[in-house]
């Protein structure tokens, strides 16, 4: 059975060769009259040359300039001269992707009339984006880089359409992100004038608390409770001193004058610290508390000064957030068509079809012989 099944083999393959020898002149008419229509037809009388630029770049790690300069403890993330990653290289193929940067580039380079669309013919913008996204694409190389390439038949159109893009991608970023960022100045800013405008109205009490003598509540809570506890104890102690007299002594004496006078003088003390302690009683709660309040504020205010110089940052600034390593240049050389390639698939393509279709016909022409 396996012999049997090698003859036939054998035949077949025997038949098959015997077929191409038969047949070889038109199968070589056939290749050679293809190979030269395919070599006619692919030059630039019937297919317009393009030529092909490119701009290869790495996005930045850090989308924002003052956590990169001005924080102290940042990661490696934050660090401005960091290469980006995957994340990074996606948001630039979306921002690449944007009408904003592609409607630019139709009104500066004219692309109705370079293309040759003709702005009253029916869906001319559907025409024009076809148009686009076969010369202009953008991706994302196994590096995590980005490439932009633009094929044209004008080679200095091409090269100048890839840099004005990458220049593109950088103004409106920093466009999108001093946006975001002036808004947000805008909230600290104006939470910063509230927290002054609160701070200057504490201020303000404990000025006039401080000018009915409320200064210090603690300190002057302890020496005035000291003075009150002194004065009371020398006032007792001029009063027993005075009884004594009064016992002993006539009415007139000298003594009994004098020490009713000093006993005068500590009620009168008495009564003047005793008027301090009622104040620091009624206003010394409202101090402590104002200036419990005033420290905490302090270090919001200076909490929300930082944030503000940070945004005045991120407002203002006009870093890149790209690394070019390639530049688009002028291209020597036309990147389309690809004549050999071509030329080389319509023949094997060709020939195939005439090989397929001789074969059937010898098939058919045997498949009646035996009938």
């Amino acid at each position: 059975m396996f012999q049997k099944a090698r003859e036939t083999a054998y035949l077949e393959s025997t038949s098959f060769l015997v077929v191409l020898i038969r047949w070889r002149k038109p199968l070589i008419i056939v290749t050679a009259v293809t190979a030269l229509a395919a070599y006619i037809f692919s030059g630039p009388a019937f297919i317009q040359p393009k030529f092909k630029s490119s701009v290869v770049f790495f996005p930045s790690a850090t989308n924002s300039v003052s956590k990169a300069i001005m924080e102290e403890t940042n990661s490696e993330k934050q660090d401005i001269l960091a290469f980006g990653e995957e994340e990074q290289a996606e948001q630039m193929l979306q921002i690449l992707n944007s009408d904003e940067i592609r409607e630019s580039i139709i009104t500066k380079y004219k692309l109705f009339d370079h293309y040759k669309i003709d702005p009253d013919q029916e869906y001319p913008m559907t025409a024009l984006m076809e148009e686009y996204k076969d010369n202009i694409n953008f991706s994302r190389t196994e590096f995590m880089s980005v490439r932009i390439d633009v094929m044209d038949a004008d080679p200095v159109m091409a090269a100048n359409i890839a840099n004005d893009i990458a220049s593109l991608l950088d103004s409106m970023k920093t466009k999108i992100q001093r946006s975001r960022a002036a808004a947000a100045l805008s909230i600290v800013e104006e939470a910063y004038q509230d927290k002054m405008n609160s701070m200057k109205a504490k201020e303000d009490s404990l000025l006039k608390l401080r000018e009915m003598g409320v200064m210090d509540f603690k300190n002057q809570s302890i020496i005035w409770n000291e003075e009150y506890a002194k004065s009371n104890s020398i006032y007792n102690t001029e009063r027993a001193m005075l009884a004594v007299y009064e016992k002993y002594k006539p009415a007139g004496d000298t003594a009994i004058i004098n020490t009713k006078g000093r006993l005068k003088g500590a009620e009168e003390r008495l009564h003047y610290l005793q008027s301090k302690l009622d104040l620091l009683a009624k206003y010394g709660g409202a101090s402590v508390s104002l200036n419990e309040e005033l420290t905490l504020e302090r270090a919001e205010l200076t909490k929300l000064k930082e944030q503000n110089d940070k945004l005045k940052v991120d407002a203002n600034q006009n870093l890149t957030h790209k690394f070019i390593v390639n530049k688009a240049i002028k291209a020597e050389k036309k990147c389309y068509p690809v004549r050999w390639l071509i030329l080389l698939v319509s023949v094997a393509c060709v020939f195939l079809l005439s090989l397929v279709v001789i074969l059937a016909f010898e098939r058919l022409k045997e498949a009646q012989y035996k009938i």
